[in-house]
């Protein structure tokens, strides 16, 4: 409770940040042991706006404990440029030393983007990470993958930062086949470059003062409190890695993304049910978006659908499938025909439905590009697709020539989603549409997913249903 005549002294305004930054740059293996030699290009990063041109160095013993922000006028710290410095396009080119050193920026512009890239055996810069500093002091550790290019081959941690990675570009508006995504991008796609940020930040330590007056006529006493800050670098004993995926831009440029109010209305009229039920689906399935941010339809890669694509297609739909033989036994993550393996340290239905991030969606494209390599046909035919997760096994039944036409539909857009979707419930799973015109929401997720469904996952149904309608 706070008593009027004792009011609390309004706190005083936190000092902003410096506009400046220090950066280092090293380079590690995965045992942590530095490595040398190599040819690194480190410069602004793409849309980052000029700033003054960097001052380069070691980093020094005692860096200031003041802030400059805080400082008397407001003056920068040493090492630190102007506001008013001219600007320029910032870029170094340095090698490793035997500490992995390349090199530190003593006034990188605070959270602007900084690319780093390496010269690879062609004599090209091949970029390695983005990082944006945000903490006054910060240490950037490009660490090696140690790629595995073949099971018998592992590079040297200076091998493998040193690739030819001439990775293939995908032209605006270019509509990504299945084909040229498991051709062209199948060898990158579970490729990525490790970045661990160790940093220091300065931390304001205040102490209160008292100043007691009296005033000679009256002698009445007045306490005035003010406060000194004290700035001290600490060091945040808490590295974070990050993984840049080398496939985290764009892969594809779908003719429609959203789904719209039309298209919803267009195939309830169709399929005779309710737009909320239908929305429902796309929400319970794909949380109602079709493609992940680099415009790839979402996908479930199933390894147990793969085990039963790559047997004789009089056993596809066999109810039990245990006894039949297993023509990958050295891949079980990709063909096993037991039920899981769908995401990294987490089973199917955990979250009580199943779950689309990005990063899941890219590990399971990272599974078909693999699952491919040994049969592109049943890659495709073991994974879910789009909007709907409509299962890429049951193409034939809904009028599809091959699974490729399938899985090209699905890039497309989510208007082809849709047409895969209704193929799915007027001439595989007559169950499902009478359940969901029905609202019968136990006996759909049976019947559109079979018995392995999540139990949250009529629920979630009806709760969407009900927020749709």
């Amino acid at each position: 409770m706070t008593h009027p005549h004792h009011a609390p002294h309004p706190a005083a305004p936190k000092a902003p940040p410096a506009p400046y930054v220090k950066v280092t740059f090293l380079f590690r293996d995965t045992l942590q042991k530095p490595i040398e030699g190599l040819s690194v290009l480190v410069k602004a990063g793409a849309g980052a706006p000029q700033a003054p041109e960097w001052k380069l160095g070691q980093d020094r013993d005692d860096p200031p404990a003041v802030n400059p922000a805080s400082a008397p006028g407001g003056a920068s710290a040493p090492g630190e440029a102007s506001a008013s410095a001219p600007t320029v396009s910032n870029r170094t080119e340095v090698v490793t030393d035997a500490n992995g050193y390349a090199v530190t920026i003593q006034n990188a512009a605070r959270s602007q983007p900084i690319a780093v890239w390496v010269k690879n055996r062609s004599g090209k810069y091949v970029l390695k990470a983005t990082v944006t500093p945000k903490k006054d002091i910060s240490a950037f550790t490009v660490v090696s993958p140690e790629y595995h290019l073949e099971a018998t081959t592992k590079l040297t941690p200076k091998d493998e930062l040193e690739q030819e990675l001439d990775l293939p570009v995908v032209k605006q508006d270019e509509v990504m086949t299945i084909e040229r995504l498991v051709k062209d991008f199948g060898p990158y796609i579970g490729w990525s470059q490790k970045v661990t940020e160790q940093g220091q930040v300065k931390k304001d330590f205040p102490t209160k003062k008292k100043d007691v007056t009296e005033d000679a006529t009256t002698h009445k006493k007045t306490t005035k409190i003010t406060i000194e800050h004290h700035y001290k670098v600490v060091d945040t004993n808490k590295p974070m890695t990050v993984a840049f995926n080398v496939l985290g831009s764009r892969l594809n440029y779908p003719k429609t993304i959203e789904i719209s109010e039309a298209k919803f209305q267009a195939v309830a009229n169709e399929l005779k049910v309710e737009v909320a039920a239908l929305k429902a689906v796309a929400a319970t399935e794909s949380s109602g978006t079709p493609f992940c941010h680099n415009g790839l339809p979402k996908i479930r890669y199933e390894r147990h659908y793969f085990f039963r694509a790559t047997q004789d297609k009089s056993h596809w739909e066999d109810r039990d499938i245990s006894k039949l033989p297993n023509l990958f036994p050295k891949y079980p993550d990709l063909c096993l025909p037991k039920v899981g393996g769908y995401s990294i340290g987490r089973a199917r239905g955990d979250d009580g439905g199943w779950g689309h991030e990005d990063g899941d969606v890219m590990y399971q494209y990272e599974r078909l590009g693999r699952a491919a390599n040994l049969s592109l046909p049943a890659s495709i035919m073991a994974c879910s697709w789009g909007a709907f997760q409509v299962m890429g096994f049951f193409y034939y039944r809904m009028g599809y020539s091959t699974p490729m036409e399938l899985a090209n539909k699905a890039m497309m857009g989510v208007d082809e989603q849709f047409e895969i979707f209704v193929a799915y419930m007027t001439k595989v799973s007559a169950g499902a549409l009478d359940a969901l015109q029905k609202k019968h929401w136990d006996k759909f997720a049976s019947s559109y997913n079979g018995g392995g469904y999540p139990p949250a996952y009529p629920a979630r149904m009806e709760a969407h249903y009900n927020e749709f309608k």
